[in-house]
C-alpha cells in the first residue's frame, strides 16, 4: 500500500471518524511525545499542532464508542520504557481526555513499537476487534522490530488494525517502519505535513459512512508438509508471556544457514514448503534460542515437537538489601558465562526465558554497576534478587542561602573526590537538569555547580539505598552591563599578580554582558572593535542581587 502525504488534520480526522463509525468500536490513540516533537512547522511545534488537532477531532466523537490514550517519551530522557497508558479505552469525556495531552512536554526516545504493543494489550486485542492509531515523527530508537511485532500482533489478535501517521517526517527508514506496522495489520499508513484543511475535513468525515468490506475469498486448501510445536522443557508448555516464539526457516548449505525463506510465529505452526530439501530451523523466544535441521518431503508431512530446554528467571533490582529499584532507566546486560555480550534489557524488574545452564547478568544505573552469575534448570522458574549497592545524589543550586534557585540549564558535574596530581578533579558525569540526579556507588564525591561564571564545589558522601540532597549555594549574583554594540567586554579579578597583571575571568562580545558571578569585586573593560578606547571600571557583585551599570 503506497504512502500518501496529506494534512495532519484531514488524516487524523479521517482515521478517528472512520474508526468510530462502527457501533461499539474500541480505539486507542498512541501519541509521540519524544524530544523530536519539539521541532517546528510553520512556527508551531509539532507537539502543539498535534494537541490542537486531537482536541478539535474529539468534539465530534460518537458517545457510544470507546477511546483510550497511550503516550511515550514524555517523562524521561533516554528511556526506552517511558510509555504510559494514560487512559484505557472508555466512553469519551473530552475535557478529561485532553487534560493530560495539554500538559505533555516532549523529552525522550521513540519506543513506538512497544507503545503499539501496550496499546493493543490495553484493548484486549486477542479477545475483540480493536484499532490503534499511531502518530509518530521519528524512527524507532529502542531496538525493536516494528515489522516483527506487527506480524505477531496480527497473528494473535482478533481483527486488530494499526493505522500510522508519519508527522513532519522525511526519514525514509522511519517511513518504512510505519508502513510495515500498518500493512502487516491491514491498516493505512500516511504522511502528514501540517494542520491545513482541518475544519473542512471534520465536516466531511465525521458523518462518513464506512462500507462493509466484501467477504473474503475462501482460503485455498493447503496441505502442510511441516507441522511444529515447541515447549519450554520436556513436559512443560511455554508460559503465556513467551507463547509467541519466532520460527525462522533457512536453506541448509552443507549444514550451515543459507537464505532465509520463511518466518512463522506461535508455539504451533504449520508450513507448506514449495520445495523439498534440507532446511535449518531457528527458534527464538525471549533469550532462549535453538536450531535444528529438518528434511522436507512434499507428500510426507514432517511433524516436529521441539523443546527449548529452557527456564524462566525473574530479576528484581535493589539499591541496597532492603530498597527495591524503581527507576525505569535501569539497564540489564545479559552475558554468556564467559562474559560475552548477548543483549540489553531495561526496567527495574525484568523476566527472561533462557536456555538451561550458567549465565551472567550485569545491572547498572547511572555510573553504578554490578554483575551476578546465575543458572537455570529446564522448566524451572527462578526469582533472582540483584543488589546494586548504589545511592542517589539529587543536586540543586541557589544564588544565596535560602534565596532564588539557579535556572534550568546550569551545569552539574559529578567528579571523583580525590584530586589528580595537578590538583584537578576527574569528571565522572555531567547533567543540566534541575535537579540533576546522579546514581552512583557508595563513597565520596565532589559536585561542581556552575551558572555562567559563578561556581561552587560541594562534597557529597553517598550511602547505598539513600538519596542525598544537595542544595549548593553559589553565593552569586548577576552583573548586567551595557556598552557600545561593537565592543568587547572582558572581566578580570581586581587583584593583580606580582607582574602587575589581573587574572581574566571571561569575555563577551557585541557589547552585551548579563552573567552570573560569585560575590566579590571585579574589574571590567570595554574595548572597541579596532582595539582602541579601552576603558575599565570596578563593579561589586552581591549574592542574590543584580548589579547594573554601563561602560562607555
Amino acid at each position: 500500500m503506497a504512502l500518501k502525504r496529506i494534512g495532519l488534520a484531514l488524516l487524523l480526522t479521517t482515521f478517528l471518524s472512520t474508526a468510530a463509525a462502527a457501533e461499539g468500536q474500541r480505539v486507542i490513540l498512541v501519541l509521540d511525545a519524544s524530544g523530536s516533537m519539539r521541532g517546528q512547522i510553520n512556527g508551531q511545534t509539532k507537539m502543539d499542532i498535534a494537541k490542537q488537532v486531537v482536541g478539535k477531532v474529539l468534539s465530534n466523537w460518537k458517545p457510544e464508542d470507546d477511546l483510550g490514550l497511550v503516550v511515550y517519551g514524555h517523562r524521561e530522557k533516554g528511556s526506552c520504557t517511558d510509555i504510559e497508558t494514560v487512559m484505557p479505552p472508555r466512553p469519551l469525556n473530552v475535557d478529561a481526555y485532553m487534560s493530560p495531552i495539554k500538559g505533555l512536554v516532549p523529552k525522550g526516545k521513540t519506543p513506538m513499537t512497544q507503545a503499539v504493543r501496550q496499546a493493543a494489550e490495553a484493548l484486549k486485542y486477542t479477545e475483540q476487534k480493536s484499532t490503534v492509531i499511531l502518530i509518530s515523527d521519528g524512527v524507532e530508537t529502542c531496538e525493536a522490530d516494528p515489522c516483527a511485532v506487527a506480524r505477531e500482533l496480527e497473528a494473535a489478535g482478533v481483527g486488530l488494525t494499526v493505522h500510522t501517521v508519519g508527522f513532519g517526517l522525511d526519514d525514509q527508514g522511519a517511513v518504512a517502519q510505519l508502513k510495515c506496522l500498518a500493512e502487516e495489520t491491514g491498516g493505512i499508513s500516511v504522511l502528514a505535513d501540517n494542520a491545513d484543511d482541518l475544519e473542512t475535513a471534520l465536516k466531511q468525515t465525521v458523518e462518513a459512512k464506512v462500507e462493509e468490506p466484501p467477504p473474503p475469498a475462501p482460503e485455498p486448501v493447503i496441505t502442510e508438509n511441516f507441522v511444529g510445536h515447541v515447549v519450554m522443557a520436556a513436559g512443560v508448555e511455554l508460559p503465556e508471556a513467551y507463547g509467541q516464539p519466532t520460527w525462522e526457516f533457512y536453506k541448509s548449505l552443507e549444514g550451515e544457514k543459507g537464505e532465509r525463506i520463511n518466518v512463522e510465529y506461535g508455539k504451533d505452526v504449520k508450513v507448506n514448503f514449495a520445495e523439498p530439501g534440507d532446511y535449518i530451523v531457528r527458534l527464538v523466544a525471549s533469550q532462549a534460542v535453538v536450531e535444528f535441521p529438518a528434511t522436507i518431503e512434499i507428500d510426507k508431512p514432517l511433524k516436529v515437537n521441539y523443546s527449548f530446554e529452557a527456564g524462566v528467571v525473574n530479576f528484581k533490582g535493589y539499591m541496597d538489601d532492603a530498597t527495591p529499584m524503581t527507576d525505569g532507566s535501569t539497564t540489564w546486560e545479559l552475558l554468556k558465562a564467559s562474559g560475552e555480550y548477548v543483549s540489553t534489557l531495561y526496567g527495574s524488574e525484568i523476566g527472561i526465558m533462557i536456555n538451561a545452564g550458567s549465565h551472567k547478568m550485569a545491572l547498572s544505573l547511572g555510573t553504578a554497576k554490578t554483575a551476578v552469575d546465575f543458572s537455570v534448570a529446564p522448566g524451572k522458574i527462578v526469582n533472582q534478587k540483584v543488589t546494586l549497592g548504589a545511592g542517589v545524589i539529587e543536586a540543586r543550586g541557589v544564588f544565596s542561602e535560602g534565596g532564588q534557585a539557579i535556572p534550568e540549564g546550569a551545569t552539574y558535574e559529578l567528579m571523583k573526590y580525590e584530586p589528580n596530581l595537578d590538583g584537578s578533579y576527574e569528571p565522572i558525569e555531567t547533567q543540566y537538569a534541575a535537579p540533576s540526579l546522579f546514581k552512583v556507588p557508595p563513597g565520596k564525591y565532589k559536585v561542581a555547580i556552575t551558572q555562567d561564571y559563578a561556581k561552587v564545589v560541594v562534597d557529597a558522601e553517598v550511602v547505598a539505598g539513600q538519596v542525598l540532597k544537595i542544595n549548593g549555594n553559589l553565593n552569586a549574583g548577576y552583573l548586567a552591563l551595557t556598552s557600545p554594540p561593537d565592543s568587547t567586554v572582558e572581566i578580570f579579578t581586581v587583584e593583580k599578580d606580582l607582574a602587575g597583571n589581573r587574572t581574566q575571568i571571561g569575555t563577551e562580545f557585541y557589547g552585551k554582558f548579563n552573567k552570573a558571578l560569585n560575590a566579590g569585586t571585579y574589574y571590567v573593560t570595554s574595548r572597541n572593535s579596532d582595539g582602541t578606547n579601552t576603558v575599565g571600571k570596578e563593579f561589586v557583585v552581591k549574592a542574590g542581587t543584580r548589579t547594573e551599570g554601563a561602560l562607555p
